[in-house]
């Protein structure tokens, strides 16, 4: 049964004289005349609640001489609520596609060169980064303490947080000192992104609460780069809106008009559009509300021009202008320990 054809039968049913017309025809076949007496309605009203229940398949009809006669078609009733409104496989595997370039994106943040740089501060987030942790324990195998320490350690450092944060969120279970992970049908933690979600939210405070709502609706922002496939030059620079920015910078590309730096119009002008590719290199996370969001940008812009060195040969910033950044970054520094 597909998603219009479900749609079809419960708006049919929203209706109290169609509901009784299809209790009717489920004891005894009846023509309209018949139907409108029964019910006390007129024979046009019937005929058009007739029609919607046709319509979806619900009531079925033939002709006996002079009049047409209508009954229950049996075997939609049959039919378990449960399959009229199940969602089709196709738009099944679609959402399943959206979860799982979800489930990438959040590891890609979170994960580098094959170890955990931070623990997302977001429920949903965190479980995601936890079933990786998850998924290195074999099902039903049991692990003593040292064991489990030494599977999470070369991923990250807090082996405890991680471990503990384990047992709550039920990835994995322990009995005294030993923890092993059930066989599990399906993917249990991202189950439970919605599913345990709104029992751990009860347990937050009011000012928890806030935070986690705050991060939600912040767009992701951070550090971008420009490159030039051609010959390696970057160009580097910070964003609000990462998504919003990569849209914009692509764009201006395709449109072979760049309006923030000469030198890269320059080399738009001779390698065109193609020639370049937009990245993420680093996103500010675990953000609270009152941070100030502009200095993090540009501490954290300062960090990738010193460690990337874009300047010159090597890209397209200008070097000048990170010195002298970094010397105001310097001086306020500076003048925070005083």
């Amino acid at each position: 049964m597909d998603t219009e054809q479900s749609i079809t039968i419960m708006k049919a049913l929203a209706d109290k004289s169609r509901l009784a017309i299809i209790n009717s025809l489920l004891e005894q076949s009846q023509y309209v005349e018949e139907i409108a007496k029964r019910h006390a309605l007129a024979t046009s009203t019937v005929s058009f609640h007739l029609r919607k229940l046709e319509k979806a398949g619900l009531v079925i009809s033939h002709k006996e001489q002079y009049y047409v006669v209508f009954q229950a078609n049996r075997s939609i009733f049959d039919t378990t609520l449960r399959e009229i409104v199940s969602v089709p496989t196709a738009e099944k595997e679609l959402q399943d596609l959206r979860m799982d370039e979800y489930r990438r994106k959040v590891l890609e943040v979170f994960f580098r060169h094959g170890t955990l740089v931070k623990l997302p501060s977001q429920h949903k987030k965190r479980l995601i980064v936890l079933e990786q942790f998850a998924r290195m324990f074999e099902p039903s195998r049991r692990y003593t303490e040292q064991e489990v320490t030494e599977l999470i350690k070369p991923l990250f450092d807090d082996y405890c947080t991680i471990r503990r944060l384990l047992v709550d969120e039920e990835l994995i279970h322990r009995e005294e000192a030993t923890y092993w992970r059930e066989i599990i049908n399906g993917d249990k933690a991202t189950q439970q992104i919605f599913s345990k979600g709104p029992r751990i939210m009860k347990k937050e405070s009011k000012r928890a609460e806030i935070k986690r709502t705050y991060k939600q609706n912040i767009p992701d922002m951070g550090i971008y780069q420009i490159k030039n496939k051609v010959n390696g030059k970057i160009y580097i620079d910070s964003s609000k809106n990462l998504e919003g920015t990569r849209n914009s910078r692509l764009f201006q590309l395709k449109m072979g008009k760049i309006v923030f730096n000469r030198e890269l119009q320059k080399e738009l002008n001779e390698f065109g559009a193609d020639g370049f590719e937009f990245s993420v290199i680093d996103v500010l996370y675990d953000l609270e509300p009152g941070d100030n969001i502009d200095r993090l940008l540009a501490s954290l812009e300062l960090h990738w021009l010193e460690k990337l060195q874009p300047f010159g040969e090597r890209g397209y910033n200008s070097l000048k202008g990170f010195q002298r950044n970094m010397g105001q970054l310097t001086i306020e520094s500076e003048a925070k320990l005083d």
